[in-house]
């Protein structure tokens, strides 16, 4: 008798959890939580030379490695209310780095051992080493929560017109431009997503880039100071369908910083006139210190302010297609420089001053796609002051996707995300030009789909700078050619005989990328990708060094890589 009533109370019991899904979907009821999982599995397989650390005067850098991301969304909603958490990992095959494949068995403190050791975003990959045991890499990407803020049935219902918040972690999306060229990637903060019309919306963001907690500003010496400052930007776009086809995207962004900020939103140029020679660098924003000492974040009485106004446009007609982009860029910022006069380091206000146009045509013409692009961003010359003057242009994030997305794949990003692009350019995919110098490209693509499911693909794309480069200069000391290492900036050379660097430009041209692909969807959400890329370098890419206390110069030499790529969409 007792295990009959066990056995009818567990009945009820699993009854009931069931009962209040099944209630929640009656008509006329409250809408039935829903999860939904989308996303990617990638597996990629990469080799090349001389493209991986920006030094194409050396071309000792080669590798063949692969590896594979996962990138799940889970999307939990209510009705219209849903909230959004976003993973990414990414993993080699087999152990890349000095120490175990990662956590806990690498001890390192570092993902592979050494940074630069796994192909990761942030270098924060593993290896998947023998056995298989990788622990502690999980990236979060998104994780945000999007609701009604006005109209029906919301937060704040007396207002009529729509509003959509989303707050916490989340994409860029199409918040500040259509084409990727000022905010792309990721952000934590709050959007404001207004429907006015149909065919008039708005954005407005506030994104953080650094906060500062209570109290971290308070130690009377400042290198004994827990705060960076803090950094935040204010972005309006509106959007306006005038008519079907044309879509126009006005933006205004102010960009404020204290002290060091986010290299993704800071250019850390060299500059010899600048404390400790870049510019987002601890010395340039050091201020009046004890013995000279500098806090961790610089000093955050130091300031930029940052304008930005763009317009983004798509026109549709027939076969026909036109992007164009125009953007300028002004401010002010303090740096701590060194003076003409006595060489001792002050305080400096530079202002800022730059043009950016980029421009794609396209037209259609059965199954054949034909593609033109242009772009050119200002710069300045080898011999200017940036703690005075910078006049090239600064995005707040593009995370590396100017001129990717098929255009490009070393001096962009291609079909293996982790090669070109980053440091083996200079930031040309995440900071528009080449060093301080601007960026002149130009870009034919055609892509032909033999099927719906088989297309194949060329891209022709020559390179210059606006300005000319100081080829008597190089990358300085690289120990590991990687993601996040390699070239990131140019600077001078140290000691021998022969004209000092960054007094006079040499060249403006950087190479031609030629590069060519396939894209093979050969079954329901799977898609096979192979591509190869080579790069013809061009003298600006040309090097010097010191041997034998006499500045010698070294040319350029081409670089290449191939890549393969399976992709499961669910």
């Amino acid at each position: 008798m007792r295990r009959s009533v066990v056995t009818a109370v567990l009945a009820f019991v699993i009854l009931a959890m069931l009962a209040p899904p099944v209630f929640a979907q009656a008509p006329g009821g409250p809408p039935a939580p829903k999860v939904t999982i989308t996303g990617t599995f990638d597996q990629i397989t990469a080799a090349g030379r001389n493209v991986y650390d920006g030094n194409f005067s050396r071309d000792n850098d080669r590798e063949w490695y692969a590896r594979t991301r996962f990138r799940p969304d889970l999307e939990f909603a209510v009705g219209r209310t849903k909230a959004v958490l976003a993973i990414e990992l990414d993993l080699n095959y087999g152990q890349t780095g000095s120490n175990d494949g990662g956590f806990p068995g690498n001890n390192a403190g570092t993902a592979c051992g050494f940074s630069g050791g796994c192909k990761g975003a942030g270098a924060a990959g593993g290896g998947l080493d023998i056995n298989t045991d990788v622990a502690g890499l999980f990236e979060i990407k998104w994780i945000y929560t999007e609701f009604d803020l006005t109209g029906k049935d919301s937060l704040l219902p007396f207002i009529p017109i729509l509003t959509v918040a989303r707050a916490g972690g989340q994409p860029f999306g199409t918040i500040a431009n259509y084409k990727v060229y000022y905010a792309n990637g990721d952000f934590a903060g709050l959007d404001l997503y207004s429907t006015f019309t149909p065919d008039i919306k708005n954005h407005l963001a506030y994104v953080i880039v650094e906060d500062q907690l209570a109290g971290g500003n308070r130690t009377a010496a400042a290198q004994n100071r827990t705060n960076r400052g803090e950094d935040y930007a204010f972005i309006i776009s509106p959007e306006f369908t005038p008519f079907k086809g044309l879509d126009l995207k006005p933006m205004f962004s102010w960009f404020h910083a204290d002290g060091l900020t986010s290299g993704s939103s800071r250019r850390n140029a060299f500059n010899q006139r600048t404390s400790g020679g870049t510019m987002n660098g601890v010395a340039a924003y050091a201020g009046a210190t004890p013995a000279g000492a500098a806090a961790a974040g610089g000093d955050a009485t130091y300031h930029e302010e940052r304008y930005t106004v763009g317009l983004d446009a798509r026109w549709r007609v027939g076969p026909f297609g036109l992007d164009p982009t125009i953007s300028y860029q002004w401010g002010a910022y303090d740096t701590q420089a060194l003076s003409n006069t006595t060489g001792a380091a002050q305080k400096v206000r530079g202002d800022a001053s730059a043009w950016l146009f980029d421009v794609i045509g396209s037209y259609q013409l059965g199954p054949l796609l034909l593609e033109m692009r242009g772009t050119y961003s200002t710069g300045n010359k080898a011999r200017d002051n940036l703690s005075l003057s910078k006049r090239y242009y600064e995005p707040l994030d593009t995370d590396t996707g100017f001129w990717s997305g098929g255009w490009l794949g070393i001096l962009g990003l291609g079909v293996d995300y982790f090669n070109g692009g980053g440091g083996a350019n200079i930031g040309m995919d995440s900071q528009i030009g080449y060093d301080r110098y601007g960026r002149g490209s130009f870009g034919l693509r055609a892509t032909y789909s033999l099927t719906p499911a088989l297309s194949f693909y060329g891209v022709v794309s020559p390179n210059w700078t606006a300005e000319k480069v100081d080829t008597n200069t190089n990358c300085g000391t690289i120990s590991v050619a990687g993601t996040n290492a390699g070239c990131t900036t140019r600077v001078a050379l140290v000691g021998g005989t022969g004209r000092p660097s960054f007094a006079e430009g040499d060249s403006s041209y950087l190479g031609t990328e030629v590069n060519g692909g396939f894209t093979w969807r050969f079954a329901p959400n799977a898609a096979f990708d192979l591509a190869g890329y080579y790069l013809f370098a061009g003298s600006a890419m040309d090097q010097a060094e010191v041997l034998n206390g006499v500045i010698a110069n070294r040319a350029a030499k081409d670089g290449y890589y191939a890549a393969a790529r399976v992709r499961l969409s669910f």
